[in-house]
Formats: structure tokens, C-alpha cells, sequence
């Protein structure tokens, strides 16, 4: 797919990511309100909202086939390809530090946000403790709602990159889930500079099985440092042991 041309709409390429942030929130929500807060009202546990997660999951993949086709897209960008540097070849691109800039300019946002705003505040007092963020008076359900909305706008930017760098087929999906959940235990439950540094550590790990040894390596090197991590740090690399 052309750089410039990031749907069937023509939309040029920030006009693309702003309509993939705003169907990725309006998607989120709605599964968010007809699909987790309907079972938990119900009273469903953390095994019952995994199954109607991997449900949706496969869900989503075969309504993507069904409407789009089974082939696989990625988007060119050559022209973030060049040498930042001359000599560094592609070891150092304008596309790795587009990502890396943006990578710390959304984690920075981030941190500030839930560290220092009414929100942010109100969504860890959630996260902490439900029931006693109820009795003082928060709106569990608008909390859920605003995490479920920013979770989804996250996503947008972070598959775009994934387009550019690999590529993603329908059936990506599962993958790259597991890895996502791989880097939040790293990390620690609730810590973003956990989950930073975990990925941090994950992508340099498979980069390097993929220099020495086949792609294949790359999946035996990430559930081996989720074990070494667990070993030694079952709370993960940020966690509080509780």
C-alpha cells in the first residue's frame, strides 16, 4: 500500500491515523459497554471476561476476512528508510527514531496524565480499590469507559508503526496480543515504566534471535525471559509485592 494512501477513502496519512484513533475508540467502547460491563454486571469473573475476550477475538478476525479478504497489508515508507547518519546504513533510520521519539512522547503524555490529572487520579483510586472508589463518590463506570476509550486510541498509533516495520494478516492478531501480555507481566501490574522496559528488553532480545538464528527464535526467547523474569521476580520488573 502507498505511503500517502492509508484507506479505500483517499484519506492522506494523518488523516488516516485520526480515522483509525476515532473507529478504534468508538469500537472499544462499545465492546467495552455491551460486551465486559454487561457480563460483570452479571457477575463474571476474570475467566469468564478471558473467554468473552478470546471469543470477540476470533471474532473480529473472521468479520476482517470476511469484509477486506485474507491477504495481508503493509504500508511502504522508503522515504523513512534513509540514513539518518552517513554510514549508519539502516541500522539508524529517520523510521526508528520516529518511532522511538514517539514511543517516549506518548509515555511521557501518559505518565503525566494519570499521575497528575483529576482523571488519572481517579482511575488509579479505580484500580486500587473498586468498592472504596465507589463509596467516595467516582463514577466507576465513566473511569472504565475513559480507560477502555484511551486503551483503544493507543492502539492506533501502535499498529500503523507495525504496518510500516512488518506488515499484519488477519491472523496476526493472537500474536501480537500474547506478546502485549507477555510485556505487562514483565513489567509489573499498573506500571508503565515497567511495561516500557519490558518492551524495551522483548524487542532487542527478538531483533538480536533474528540476527543470530531464524525468525522462529524469536517466540522461545520472549517466553524465556518472561520465565527468568518470574523466576526471580514474580511480581514483574516494577511490581509491588503484595
Amino acid at each position: 500500500m502507498p505511503f500517502g494512501e492509508i484507506s479505500g477513502l483517499g484519506l492522506p496519512f494523518w488523516g488516516g491515523i485520526c480515522f483509525a484513533i476515532v473507529v478504534a475508540v468508538v469500537l472499544g467502547l462499545l465492546i467495552q459497554q455491551f460486551a465486559y460491563q454487561n457480563m460483570i454486571k452479571r457477575g463474571a469473573g476474570e475467566m469468564g471476561l478471558l473467554t468473552i475476550s478470546l471469543g470477540l477475538l476470533i471474532s473480529l478476525e473472521y468479520l476482517v476476512i470476511l469484509v477486506f479478504g485474507p491477504e495481508g497489508v503493509r504500508l511502504d515508507a522508503f522515504q523513512l528508510r534513509s540514513p539518518v547518519f552517513p554510514g549508519s546504513g539502516y541500522i539508524l533510520d529517520s523510521f526508528s527514531l520516529i518511532v522511538v521519539s514517539s514511543v517516549l512522547i506518548i509515555f511521557v503524555a501518559l505518565f503525566l496524565f494519570i499521575k497528575y490529572s483529576d482523571t488519572g487520579k481517579r482511575m488509579r483510586a479505580v484500580a486500587e480499590n473498586v468498592e472504596l472508589a465507589r463509596a467516595l463518590g467516582i463514577s466507576t463506570w465513566t473511569v472504565t469507559m475513559t480507560v477502555a476509550a484511551l486503551s483503544a486510541a493507543l492502539v492506533a498509533p501502535a499498529s500503523f508503526v507495525y504496518l510500516f516495520d512488518r506488515g499484519v494478516e488477519p491472523h496476526d492478531a493472537m500474536h501480537i496480543i500474547l506478546m502485549a501480555a507477555i510485556v505487562a507481566i514483565m513489567g509489573g501490574r499498573g506500571s508503565l515504566s515497567g511495561a516500557l522496559l519490558a518492551g524495551l528488553i522483548v524487542g532487542v532480545a527478538e531483533s538480536v534471535m533474528v540476527w543470530f538464528f531464524a525468525a522462529g527464535w524469536r517466540e522461545v526467547m520472549t517466553f524465556t525471559l518472561l520465565y527468568v523474569v518470574l523466576l526471580f521476580r514474580p511480581q514483574g520488573l516494577f511490581g509491588k509485592s503484595r
